[in-house]
């Protein structure tokens, strides 16, 4: 009898001690006012170079998701963390930007339009990302605000 009491006592102990419990929270969440506040544009007066075109370009290779050569300047980029997955276009296009605006001492390119081409080469262990970039330089004269 005693063994059976201490057999209880043991599992109602143990039921006690391994229950599952849940906790739930909750609160009031106050409605977004949707006004609009009305902002003030940023506008740029520009000295565009529309006669002739401006073009960069930029080589990437990667070996097993990691660059090997080419693509140590950026312009503009996004993804610039580092990444096994993604972001290798953009950043080839980073670099073409970066090569045409240093090529013709531009403050901006009008009108990029890149061309992207990938390679794979030995079942895609190797990768080369290369990238053309053509638009139309512009030197910015003035920025303002109306």
């Amino acid at each position: 009898m005693k063994k059976l009491k201490l057999f209880a006592a043991a599992g109602l102990t143990l039921l006690l001690m391994s229950s599952c419990s849940s906790t739930s929270k909750s609160g009031i969440i106050a409605p977004m006012d949707a006004r609009m506040v009305p902002s003030k544009e940023i506008k740029a007066d520009l000295d565009l170079d529309g006669e002739t075109q401006v073009t960069g370009n930029s080589t990437m290779w990667y070996f097993l998701g990691f660059r090997v050569t080419g693509g140590n300047k950026y312009f503009e980029n996004l993804y610039e963390k580092r990444s096994l997955l993604g972001g290798r276009t953009s950043k080839a296009q980073s670099c073409a930007m970066y090569d045409a605006l240093e090529k013709g001492d531009y403050d901006m390119i009008v009108n990029p339009q890149y061309i992207n081409e990938t390679h794979s080469f030995l079942f895609g262990l190797i990768k080369r990302y290369d990238v053309l970039v053509k638009g139309y330089g512009a030197k910015i004269k003035k920025v303002y605000q109306e």
